[in-house]
């Protein structure tokens, strides 16, 4: 009873560069003191890459063990994969190899940039499409943030599926029925009004977004950029993203041609305030845009309902990623 627990962890794989990491076997443990064996199973293998008949070939094996595995080994039965590299040395093209087959196996999987003190001359090490966590493995720093987002990557990837699978399920056992369903409904409308020939369909409006999240925008003038940060904070709000609009040629104004007339339109400076909020925090927002109002009619407010919130760098989702 007491292994119960460790059935649901997660089974990691950390793959090391044999040629850039020569400790591979202390790295384990690092991660091992930071992480909790109720969430992930670790496992560890050094990779090289060998040329035959001048193919690439790719060779894992356990640190202390001599018997090489395959990728296809090493990848049986794992839900999510570490690439650890040293920033010192930096990413070799076997790496960014290595990283390409995983994602061919659909996996998800990181990169763990590694050094040894933030004042470290750090190399180049990014990578396209792949998430990449800074560590101080020794010390701990990044291991346990980086699992965690590992680990997220992982349930996000495990839900599309299923939603995949159910949805492709159910296209597969509808097709027929549906076309069946679509010929008794055209023919049922022919025999009930057979006097009419042509039938006018009915269609319910669309239903309406339904989410707790709310996008505001606040455009008005720059002079007026203190008093509405001001008067945002007095009532709790300081999550403020603010643009500067400028005209990229302020000499070249719009024109405007009106019954045979030429009319120059001047176009003020502005600037714009955005935020995500919640449902409940509207009215307060309303209340505290009203406090700096005036006659310009060039402010304008709008607020739009979001289907979705994401802190890009925790990839946390909905009120996590708002708060």
């Amino acid at each position: 009873m007491e292994n119960e627990p460790q059935r649901n962890a997660k089974n990691i794989v950390i793959l090391c560069n044999y040629n850039s990491i020569k400790n591979s076997e202390t790295i384990i443990s690092y991660f091992s003191d930071n992480s909790s064996p109720k969430e992930v199973e670790l496992s560890i293998f050094n990779y090289r890459r060998i040329r035959i008949d001048g193919g690439k070939n790719y060779l894992f094996n356990s640190p202390g063990y001599p018997d090489f595995v395959s990728l296809k080994q090493v990848l049986s039965e794992v839900d999510g994969v570490i690439v650890f590299v040293e920033s010192s040395i930096g990413i070799f093209e076997a790496d960014l190899e290595i990283i390409d087959l995983i994602a061919g196996e659909n996996i998800s999987h990181v990169l763990f940039a590694n050094r040894d003190n933030f004042s470290e001359f750090e190399m180049d090490t990014h990578v396209e499409g792949v998430l990449i966590i800074p560590t101080i493995a020794r010390e701990g720093i990044g291991i346990r943030d980086g699992l965690k987002m590992l680990l997220k990557l992982i349930d996000t990837y495990k839900k599309e599926n299923e939603k995949l699978e159910n949805y492709q399920t159910r296209e597969t056992n509808n097709d027929l029925q549906a076309d069946e369903d679509n010929v008794n409904f055209v023919n049922k409308i022919y025999e009930n009004e057979p006097h009419k020939n042509n039938t006018t369909l009915e269609y319910d409006n669309p239903t309406p977004l339904e989410t707790d999240f709310y996008r505001l925008r606040f455009f008005f003038h720059p002079i007026e950029l203190d008093n509405v940060k001001n008067s945002m904070a007095k009532f709790g709000f300081s999550n403020l993203t603010t643009i500067d609009i400028k005209y990229h040629d302020k000499g070249d104004q719009k024109m405007e041609t009106y019954r045979c007339s030429t009319y120059e339109m001047e176009l003020p400076p502005k600037v714009e305030m955005m935020m995500i909020i919640k449902q409940d925090e509207i009215e307060y927002a309303i209340q505290a845009l009203e406090v700096v109002k005036t006659d310009d009619v060039s402010e304008k407010l709008f607020i739009t309902p979001v289907e979705d919130v994401i802190r890009i760098r925790t990839t946390e989702r909905g009120e996590n990623a708002v708060d």
